[in-house]
């Protein structure tokens, strides 16, 4: 198993009670390429496949602090709609922070991460099993939205976002297996955030549309 392989107490997956691991850009370390995760690892597009500029971070303490335990990460799960019971294991794979330097653009922005490239491999996760990115709807709210992402031949996901902020990739398991989550409503976080603008190297202030983005729970297609 990689480092990212969960340590497990009972049901308890610790990794999310340690800030210290949370917080550590939790996948792309070590891959960065004058500041950002390599093109390996993280592409990021427009609707329209253009590659577009962006920013790699770690996660605030707050926006820790919202999932610094699994029993708070099952509840964010349920109330995206999806079925989830005490069995389930929920795994945190990556976590970091997306800023779009100009501002997520109309559409959203296309995040294609490529597992190996961020360490997991096929004891971690397999093509065609369903994993799940997490993003915090504006910092330190401690709300989130779930989206669902198959994974494809490559090992890569593709997963588009309405707007900058952190990530946390998610594989959730029952008896040792990967499972995809039924989604049993249609209940969806208001994808609308709070402030969506991001800082430009010169000082100004732009800010991006909010898309109505989203995936299947079970494919991950758009």
């Amino acid at each position: 198993m990689t480092a990212f392989a969960a340590a497990e107490d009972g049901r308890t997956i610790k990794e999310w009670e340690s800030e210290d691991y949370m917080r550590r850009d939790i996948g792309p370390t070590g891959r960065f390429t004058n500041g950002h995760t390599s093109a390996d690892a993280l592409t990021v597009r427009d609707a329209s496949g253009r590659e577009i500029d962006y920013e790699w971070a770690g996660i605030s303490k707050g926006t820790w602090e919202s999932i610094k335990d699994e029993g708070k990460v099952q509840k964010i799960f349920a109330d995206n709609g999806f079925d989830v019971n005490d069995k389930m294991d929920f795994i945190p794979m990556l976590t970091g922070t997306i800023t779009v330097r100009n501002g997520v653009p109309e559409g959203g922005a296309v995040l294609t991460f490529g597992l190996k490239d961020i360490g997991l491999n096929s004891e971690d996760v397999k093509p065609g099993d369903t994993v799940y990115m997490m993003q915090e709807t504006a910092p330190g709210s401690g709300v989130w939205e779930v989206f669902a992402a198959e994974i494809g031949m490559n090992y890569d996901i593709a997963v588009n976002v309405p707007r900058n902020g952190a990530l946390v990739l998610v594989k959730v398991m029952s008896n040792g297996d990967v499972i995809t989550l039924d989604k049993t409503t249609n209940t969806v976080i208001d994808r609308k955030p709070a402030d969506n603008t991001t800082k430009t190297p010169g000082g100004q202030t732009s800010t991006s549309n909010t898309a109505s983005a989203g995936t299947s729970p079970k494919t991950g297609e758009f």
